[in-house]
């Protein structure tokens, strides 16, 4: 009929009408949802289905019971792969360490066999080994004005300077240019301690004593392996060629460490510092200095929060007094020179024998380590600090017996060298709200660049009163350092 409405279409006996799902329902049984329906129960969406409500869609299965699905890279696969990622760099940081000690190794085996080609005297030796000393630790005051040069690049360069100030050294005619080139090696070799201790400490945060023990331990094996090779280079071709031999191991440093090191600061660390090169103090997120990582302080800020920490600033003291008989320092220069000039000994005994002293060098530092971090670091310091003292004045009392001397240097070597390590530990665990490479360039600017006047002082003794009394010297620091240790204790609140 003209104008009625026409009528529905007949629906098929085989086809349901189709029914909307009840407010907040599940979708119907057919497992399609309506076009703003939620998930089935089953926690999948079709494949043509909405997102749910927070808009993430799992990979391969339902979404865990919050609705988010887990962080990309989380998981045990993730923190293994950080943990390798820091062993790695740690084992390059500690082979740039390892070089720069085959260096003052070979230099020390050299040095007596300088003093009687060049007839220059032990205290004229310290002298320059002094002056050497005080510009290369004074210098390391600029980590904190260099924080933003890549650490890759300063150690780098080091490691080159070193080997050219190797050969310069090795084609000295006289002792004014071998001090000279000493001069030129002390002076580039400043990054290693303040750059390479900070770069550990911060990608190693829970385990610092652990970290800065084999940097130390690499400086050791360095150490342990040069003295044999260059006393033989100088038993058959003489100490020129001994010394020129050290600029290989120091290019090949060089060339690892800029192929291989990856500055902290820009891939992160393993613990919850490992990123920043600031160590927040508890509760303080304050910004650090977009101009090279500091606190808005600056680096006098970071000066005055060493000084207002009892335990950092005590520990800075300490390293200034113990350097008097640092295995880093003053042992390495002056038992080779006892053992020569002193002992009179043949030259590969001298190597032998300081190598088996730098067997402890290497076994102390790591074990020290391992033992501080859960026996408490300073307690294990104080023990490191006695018993050294000790084994130091024993040294110079066993006379001539080459079996007594082995046994001796072995137990002087695991403890001696294991005090700086552990210093350095304290030193940051005192550390709080400031920037740990600008804190490490003040701690071995002072505690190694004044502490080179040591060198000076012990090499007048040895002229004057003889190797004895030197020794008891080097011993009395370590006595000293484990007073002023004592001292600086953290204040209880």
């Amino acid at each position: 009929m003209h104008g009625a409405a026409e009528p529905p279409a007949e629906i098929s006996s085989t086809e349901a009408p189709p029914a909307a799902p009840p407010a907040g329902g599940l979708a119907p049984a057919d497992g399609h949802p309506p076009a703003d329906g939620p998930l089935p129960a089953d926690g999948h969406p079709p494949a043509d289905g909405p997102l749910p409500a927070d808009g993430h869609l799992p990979a391969d299965g339902p979404l865990p019971a919050d609705g988010h699905p887990p962080a990309e890279g989380s998981g045990k696969d993730a923190d293994r792969s950080v943990r390798r990622r820091d062993t790695g760099q740690l084992a390059v940081v500690t082979f740039s360490h390892a070089v720069q000690h085959v260096y003052v190794a070979g230099l020390a085996v050299a040095y007596p066999f300088v003093i009687a080609s060049l007839h220059v005297s032990y205290g004229t030796l310290g002298i320059v080994l002094g002056v050497a000393g005080i510009a290369g630790g004074l210098l390391q005051g600029l980590a904190g004005v260099v924080s933003r040069v890549s650490s890759r690049l300063l150690l780098s360069v080091q490691n080159i300077g070193m080997a050219v100030a190797s050969l310069l050294g090795g084609i000295s005619s006289g002792f004014a240019l071998f001090g000279a080139a000493r001069c030129i090696g002390s002076v580039v070799s400043w990054p290693q301690h303040p750059v390479g201790s900070a770069e550990l400490a911060k990608r190693f945060p829970e385990r610092r004593a652990y970290a800065l023990s084999w940097h130390v331990a690499g400086g050791s094996i360095g150490t342990a392996v040069t003295p044999l090779a260059v006393a033989a280079l100088i038993a058959s071709y003489g100490w020129r060629v001994g010394v020129a031999f050290l600029a290989v191991p120091l290019a090949v440093g060089g060339v690892l460490v800029a192929w291989k090191l990856r500055d902290s600061g820009k891939e992160g660390g393993s613990g919850a510092e490992g990123d920043r090169d600031v160590v927040r103090a508890p509760g303080k997120t304050g910004p650090a200095d977009d101009a090279g990582g500091l606190p808005k302080a600056g680096r006098l800020g970071v000066l005055r929060d060493i000084l207002r920490s009892r335990e950092a600033f005590g520990a800075m003291i300490a390293g200034t007094i113990a350097a008097g008989g640092r295995g880093l320092g003053t042992l390495a220069i002056f038992v080779p020179a006892y053992l020569r000039s002193g002992l009179h000994l043949h030259a590969l005994t001298v190597g032998a024998l300081f190598s088996a002293l730098l067997v402890g060098s290497i076994l102390g530092p790591v074990l020290a380590g391992y033992v501080a971090d859960r026996a408490g670091r300073r307690r294990v310091l104080l023990v490191v600090y006695v018993v050294g003292a000790a084994t130091i004045a024993a040294f110079v009392m066993v006379g001539s017996s080459l079996l007594a001397l082995v046994v001796v240097g072995v137990l002087m070597g695991t403890f001696a060298y294991s005090e700086s390590p552990l210093l350095q530990a304290v030193f940051a665990d005192g550390l709080t709200g400031t920037s740990h490479q600008g804190a490490f360039g003040y701690y071995f600017a002072i505690s190694y660049g004044v502490g080179s006047l040591w060198t000076i002082a012990l090499g007048e003794i040895i002229d004057t009163v003889g190797f004895h009394w030197a020794f008891y010297v080097m011993a009395a620091s370590f006595v000293a350092a484990a007073a002023v240790v004592l001292w600086a204790r953290p204040r209880t609140p």
